[in-house]
């Protein structure tokens, strides 16, 4: 969605005009890299910048500011993520809360995604990872997008929360026209959707003893009284558009760059111990969250005074491709010293799902690589990407040969 489109606007006091840039990173469907695209522009500025697109905010472009605002979550708040301001008509709980408040929600979602149940899952996400690789291997093709990567994680989901498979691609759709819509109407027509749906779900697990996920968050208490309706609304909603979207945008990416790279490629084959390395590499070089802070005092950094208000955007692929702390980091290195990257976050907003995603991705190509260790792009159909909230892969048709 082009979010905006204005070329005249109101310069605030306290933007130097030296740092404003035209900048939108919603970006219409293309058959390009949106990240290098990005981060060759804007890290060949000034380290902070401001555009006057959808509303006006500033963007932070260097690894060591992407994690100060990442991590001072008192300074940089997270009471509204997406950008311009005032776009989603629900408070995401609890992405969007802060301090004690945000350390008390994600208390009720915590024991969902501890190591021990994440681990017990594996099985399942591997028995679904073969199922589908299996189900299109013999064609010799497949569109990775909509054959697998959308596929497996909504599964786990539902797994996860117990829902009915068969809901899967309504859900899917709700939550992709929620985090890409072709309109503002349609992303509201999306979210209502979503709650007409959860209303029923908290409906019918008002009184489950049960240890899904839904039914666990109906019984979520915040430290001295009981989640209000509108709050378990919220985090149902927000567990299950983060749990799909990142995660899909995440492995298709995966899935473009290795298509077009046999080096890397054979190195995984040949080299299966590698894989959760080239993992943490691989989400390095194709960061897909963006998310949006809002500062909530006057303060002065780095020369700029900044206001409470102002909205600041950050950027995990400008982490990631930020030469000053990875050295050639727009190349690939599956034996690169680890580095801690910001795709998950940094902080107390620290991914909750960050292992559940770690297994999926790694599951993906542990069965995807022995099963299907030589694949490439079609030529004549190719791939495209866009930008947003989350940087995207939509369409990635893949070739082999039976």
């Amino acid at each position: 969605m082009n979010q905006s489109t204005e070329t005249t606007y109101n310069l605030p006091e306290n933007v130097p005009a030296e740092l404003v840039v035209d900048y939108n990173f919603y970006s219409e469907p293309a058959v390009r890299d949106v990240q290098l695209d990005a981060s060759r522009a804007l890290h060949g500025g000034q380290d902070i910048v401001w555009t006057f697109r959808n509303g006006g905010h500033w963007i932070f472009t260097r690894a060591d500011d992407i994690e100060y605002a990442q991590k001072d979550s008192e300074l940089f708040s997270m009471r509204e993520v997406t950008l311009p301001a005032g776009v989603t008509p629900n408070r995401n709980i609890p992405l969007e809360t802060d301090g004690e408040e945000h350390h008390q929600f994600r208390a009720v979602l915590q024991p969902n995604f501890a190591p021990g149940r994440i681990m017990a899952m594996e099985d399942n996400v591997r028995d679904l990872a073969i199922s589908l690789i299996e189900g299109f291997r013999a064609r010799g093709r497949c569109e990775f997008v909509s054959d697998f990567a959308s596929q497996l994680p909504i599964a786990i989901f539902m797994n996860l929360a117990d829902l009915p498979l068969s809901d899967r691609v309504m859900l899917l759709g709700w939550a992709n026209q929620a985090v890409r819509p072709s309109s503002f109407e349609a992303r509201i027509d999306a979210y209502n959707k979503t709650n007409e749906y959860i209303v029923r779900l908290m409906e019918e697990r008002r009184n489950s003893q049960a240890d899904d996920l839904i039914s666990c968050i109906m019984r979520g208490r915040m430290a001295d009284r009981e989640m209000t309706e509108a709050e378990k609304q919220s985090m149902i909603q927000n567990v299950l558009f983060g749990g799909l979207d990142t995660v899909t945008s995440a492995m298709s990416f995966i899935a473009w760059f290795l298509a077009g790279s046999p080096e890397h490629r054979r190195q995984l084959a040949e080299r299966p111990d590698l894989i959760q390395r080239a993992i943490e590499e691989l989400l390095r070089r194709h960061g897909v969250t963006n998310t949006a802070r809002v500062i909530t005092r006057d303060f002065d950094y780095k020369g700029i005074h900044f206001r409470a208000g102002d909205g600041v955007l950050v950027q995990s692929m400008l982490h990631g491709l930020d030469s000053r702390r990875y050295e050639n980091p727009e190349s690939v290195d599956f034996e690169r010293p680890a580095s801690r990257h910001a795709v998950f976050g940094n902080g107390p907003h620290r991914c909750v799902g960050a292992l559940l995603a770690r297994v999926e991705l790694k599951v993906y190509l542990q069965e995807w690589m022995s099963r299907i260790p030589e694949f490439r792009l079609d030529t004549d159909d190719p791939p495209r990407a866009e930008g947003g909230m989350v940087n995207s892969v939509t369409y990635v048709p893949l070739r082999w040969d039976i």
